[in-house]
C-alpha cells in the first residue's frame, strides 16, 4: 500500500460519508482506483463501490481482467442458444 496516493494528482480531499472518513485513491503501479477507509486503513478496489451509493461492495475486490473476459465469453456463448 506504500504506492497508493490520493487521486486527482494528489489533491483528492478526505470526505465524511455516513459518519466515516473516505478518500478516493490511486495506485500508480497497477493503475487502479479505490476508496480508502481512513479510520480503518482498508481500501476497497471494486469499481462499483461508493460509500454512499453502493456500500454493498465494501471490502470486495473485482476479479482480474482475464477472469472478467472469460466470464463474458462464457456468458456470450450461452446466450447464443435460446
Amino acid at each position: 500500500m506504500s504506492d497508493v496516493v490520493p487521486a486527482c494528482g494528489g489533491t483528492e480531499p478526505i470526505s465524511v460519508i455516513k459518519g466515516r472518513r473516505w478518500q478516493y485513491v490511486y495506485q500508480p503501479s497497477s493503475g487502479r482506483h479505490g476508496y480508502l477507509d481512513v479510520d480503518n486503513d482498508l481500501i476497497t478496489w471494486h469499481r462499483s463501490f461508493h460509500p454512499a451509493f453502493a456500500p454493498q461492495f465494501e471490502g470486495q475486490s473485482e476479479p482480474s481482467m482475464e477472469v472478467r473476459m472469460q466470464e463474458w465469453r462464457e456468458q456470450d456463448e450461452v446466450s447464443l442458444y435460446w
